[in-house]
């Protein structure tokens, strides 16, 4: 009987998670139907148009099992929106927002997540999703990967990310 209620109490915890925003990769960071451009593919599903392919090194273990399993990008922790997510099962760490205004026009980056520096440029932003540095020089966070892509790949996921509106 106690054996019944602990997979049924497991049943429920885990359907009462399932779909929330807070947390991991949903079915909203699918992403649109058809992308509008080869940053915004990048960004959803973590594959290159050109067919180039794009891999990650370090990051969180879970997270990187999940994006090799199912194929996921940025969106996968960033959101659909780029309005930053929890992370599942790692909620306590919670991936900061990817809005242009947020990354390259607010110096206000220690109260939205990016820790204590200035804006992005684009040569910094390079340096984050490729090395993990941020724009004063310091490590971020452990659980983001190091995206190994092209260098027109690359920059076409900025110029996606410099957008201020996502594609409806």
């Amino acid at each position: 009987m106690i054996k019944k209620t602990l997979v049924l109490m497991t049943f429920l915890f885990v359907a009462s998670c399932n779909g929330r925003s807070d947390h991991g990769p949903s079915a909203s960071d699918t992403g649109p139907l058809a992308y509008v451009s080869n940053g915004e593919r990048i960004y959803f599903t973590g594959s290159s148009i050109s067919g180039s392919a794009i891999s990650a090194s370090g990051g969180s273990g879970h997270m990187n099992l999940h994006m090799r399993m199912h194929g996921t990008g940025c969106a996968s922790c960033h959101g659909a929106e780029r309005e930053g997510k929890r992370l599942w099962p790692q909620f306590w760490i919670k991936a900061p927002a990817l809005t242009a205004e947020v990354l390259f026009e607010s110096d206000a980056h220690d109260e939205d997540g990016h820790g204590d520096h200035g804006s992005y440029d684009d040569e910094s932003l390079r340096r984050a999703i490729s090395q993990g540095i941020d724009p004063s020089g310091e490590q971020l966070n452990d659980a983001m990967p190091r995206w190994n892509m092209s260098t027109a790949d690359l920059n076409d996921l900025i110029a996606y990310l410099k957008q201020t509106h996502n594609h409806d």
